[in-house]
């Protein structure tokens, strides 16, 4: 079967001609690229001018544009990360809470999202929510806190401790991510070596709630057990 050969002269010049075509596609398909990257970059500058200016309305603005950039996949993993330790560190308590919130909306639009969030927070110093059943054992945490050493301390945080009724004998450290077994079992060590025997209760499969718990997050709830000698708590009738 015969085949088609283009005429000599037009073999010469077809690939100039592809090749001066292909030139102002190029230039065009690099300007839009530098154009977008540009823009892009001016939105996360604004989003981090505005989740750390000091008047709170700008801040929850600044959220709501983190979290329209990260479902649109327009913020770089790596600064989940970064907005959450500066958040951890603020003094502005309602921040962190916030960008958690804002960043578990935008995980489930995209699911990069999400890995990227647990790897940061398992990076946070462990939170952990102090249950009491009476005033006089309030105090223990932060005795236990300052036993330890600076860098044990260091990667824990207590962000509040509650009051409660409960007919619990022994003191519990409460999991709810099975993903934070080894973080617990290192914890239960650490408490063990400083006199607060703690019971793991893994919450993670028998508990609704727990899917609304950020990673590396505990509960430790004081029971009716003897409190550690350090603490020097007077006898009482605690329930």
């Amino acid at each position: 079967m015969p085949t088609l050969s283009l005429p000599r002269p037009w073999r010469e010049i077809l690939p100039q001609l592809v090749s001066t075509a292909l030139i102002p596609l190029t230039v065009a398909g690099v300007g839009w690229y530098y154009t977008r990257w540009q823009q892009n970059l001016t939105d996360l500058r604004t989003m981090i001018d505005m989740v750390t200016d000091p008047a709170a309305e700008k801040r929850k603005y600044g959220i709501a544009m983190f979290e329209y950039l990260l479902k649109n996949d327009k913020v770089p993993v790596e600064f989940i990360t970064a907005q959450l330790d500066y958040a951890n560190s603020s003094s502005d308590k309602d921040l962190l809470p916030l960008l958690e919130t804002a960043i578990q909306k935008a995980s489930l639009v995209n699911t990069s999202v999400k890995s990227a969030y647990d790897e940061a927070t398992s990076r946070l110093p462990s939170r952990i929510f102090v249950h009491t059943l009476s005033d006089s054992q309030r105090p223990c945490m932060n005795i236990l806190l300052d036993k330890m050493k600076d860098g044990d301390k260091a990667g824990l945080t207590i962000p509040a401790t509650l009051s409660v009724s409960w007919s619990g004998a022994e003191h519990e450290l409460r999991m709810f991510k099975a993903s934070d077994k080894p973080r617990a079992d290192a914890m239960m060590g650490l408490f063990g070596s400083i006199g607060l025997q703690l019971k793991l209760v893994d919450l993670s499969m028998s508990y609704s709630g727990a899917r609304d718990f950020r990673p590396n997050t505990f509960e430790i709830w004081f029971g009716t057990a003897p409190m550690p000698a350090a603490c020097a708590l007077p006898k009482e009738r605690v329930g």
